[in-house]
């Protein structure tokens, strides 16, 4: 079979149209099952720095994502501000973004990015994130065959996606899916930040990540604990003592 028959046999095999919200992840799930790959992280980028996770193969490849977002760092990043592959080594990664290759090395089985941005329909939108656990399996990517099973992947998001309506207008269902919702308290964490320590969102962002940083934790479970009141907002004010 070619590989655009090996991946629509392979999604098919892990698609449950019940669940559109869920499109992502199942299509990060195919795109692993058919590509010799160790991981597949699905993310769209929107305004202030923020990056919004929609799908990944599984929970380490949803890790590397949040420290990638932490750090404000990493392959992915570079990949979207240049809007073209970014192809990262072990040694690369530790040379170029030493505080994502820090939580990278610590918390996921991870060592190689293929960073590659979605090629036609969702072109600047986001990227896809290819995880590798040694450096020479990036080495033995075939690149042809990857651009393929990410065209068709965003080919499927594009076509499949069903559309919902929210407070926000219209939107496909997997924007407000497990993974997207999984960011939603960075946004309502930013916003106790803007209104206790009137600062901005890009500075609400930076104290947040700035708290991370100096506690050891992902961006997105500081923000969990500030929208729950588990940290107060006033914490993270610039020369506290908490």
């Amino acid at each position: 079979m070619s590989i655009t028959e090996d991946f629509a046999a392979a999604y098919a095999a892990v698609a449950d149209h019940a669940r559109p919200e869920l499109l992502p992840a199942r299509l990060a799930n195919a795109c692993a099952l058919v590509l010799p790959v160790a991981g597949v992280g699905i993310s769209m980028f929107g305004a202030h720095g923020m990056r919004i996770p929609v799908g990944a193969s599984d929970d380490a490849a949803a890790i590397a994502e949040r420290l990638q977002f932490t750090a404000a760092e990493g392959p992915c990043l570079d990949a979207h501000e240049l809007d073209r592959p970014v192809l990262a080594t072990e040694s690369l990664i530790a040379q170029r973004w030493p505080n994502f290759y820090t939580g990278l090395a610590e918390r996921t089985p991870f060592r190689a990015v293929a960073a590659i941005p979605w090629p036609n329909t969702l072109k600047g939108a986001g990227t896809v994130d290819l995880l590798f656990h040694h450096s020479r399996d990036l080495a033995d990517l075939d690149f042809a065959v990857a651009d393929e099973v990410i065209a068709q992947v965003e080919h499927t998001l594009d076509n499949e996606s069903v559309i919902e309506f929210s407070l926000l207008g219209p939107g496909p269902a997997w924007l407000a899916g497990p993974a997207a919702n999984s960011r939603n308290a960075v946004f309502i964490a930013m916003g106790m930040l803007n209104v206790t320590l009137e600062v901005t969102t890009p500075d609400a962002l930076a104290l947040l990540r700035g708290h991370a940083y100096a506690t050891n934790r992902t961006l997105d479970d500081v923000a969990h604990d500030i929208a729950n009141r588990r940290i107060a907002a006033e914490d993270l004010r610039v020369g506290s003592n908490q």
